[in-house]
């Protein structure tokens, strides 16, 4: 296949992309507008249902969507890891470790693994990563790639660190590489204009606490081979009585929840 036929193809793809997200924004600014004026009467409502909330703010950031696209960099510079066992999967695009010595992380173990990932022999791209506790749990330590633009939130670009009894034995691995900024910088939605979303769709029930809010880019689509990210208010709220924790999402341009397969 010829260069121009390349130049081509990638045009084509980015323009018929470009027309996707413009209609999304396009869709969401024509959908009936939500007064902020009644958001004093809904924060009072939030209390009233016994719901406790961290300090918000009104402030808007900036954001706009990215598209990626697959890559095989951890596949090509695998060989530079020591003292691991190291698998693919089919599309070489996750690696998986297991250590030949398990390392030991007693205290504060996010500590001691951003350590251990700043020697490029042991985690590839590990200085392109930070800890993201809203992704951990008990076994398991995340650290969340970090572009220019912020954090990725995703499977795509995530290290998961597996614990057992203090010690590291094995992580998983992806990695997104130069991801394209699509359309311009945009005026997102504040973390105080997410969590009212989420009380008004009765995403957040009585009697729970709202323990934290995190600005993060999170997956859109898949189209021609590429990956759209939008940014997102990723919002942790905990159940007062039984103490569990679940994680919901904010569109942070268009200010709707993003839904899972497992939400009802």
């Amino acid at each position: 296949m010829d260069f121009r036929r390349i130049e081509w193809i990638f045009l084509v793809v980015f323009i018929a992309l470009d027309i996707f997200l413009g209609y999304s924004i396009y869709q969401s600014q024509q959908a009936e507008p939500v007064s902020t004026a009644p958001d004093v009467e809904i924060m009072q409502e939030i209390k009233r249902d016994q719901i406790s909330l961290p300090k918000l703010s009104s402030k808007t950031p900036k954001g706009a969507f990215l598209a990626a696209q697959p890559n095989t960099d951890l596949y090509q510079q695998a060989k530079t890891l020591t003292g691991q066992r190291v698998t693919f999967d089919d599309t070489r695009t996750k690696l998986s470790s297991t250590l030949v010595s398990p390392l030991a992380v007693k205290k504060s173990p996010q500590d001691t693994l951003a350590d251990w990932m700043k020697t490029t022999n042991n985690v590839l791209f590990g200085d392109q990563y930070v800890y993201a506790p809203e992704l951990s749990s008990k076994d398991i330590v995340a650290f969340a790639q970090k572009i220019n633009a912020g954090r990725v939130y995703d499977d795509r670009a995530v290290i998961y660190f597996k614990l057992d009894n203090n010690r590291l034995v094995s992580y998983t691995q992806t990695y997104i590489t130069k991801p394209e900024q699509l359309r311009n910088l945009v005026n997102l939605v504040s973390n105080e204009d997410a969590v009212s979303t989420l009380y008004r769709d009765n995403e957040i029930p009585n009697n729970s606490r709202v323990l934290w809010t995190r600005l993060a880019y999170t997956w859109l689509l898949d189209a021609k081979g590429s990956t759209v990210y939008v940014p997102a208010w990723y919002v942790g709220i905990e159940n007062k009585t039984s103490k569990n924790v679940t994680i919901k999402r904010v569109n942070a341009m268009t200010d709707a929840v993003i839904k899972t397969r497992t939400d009802s």
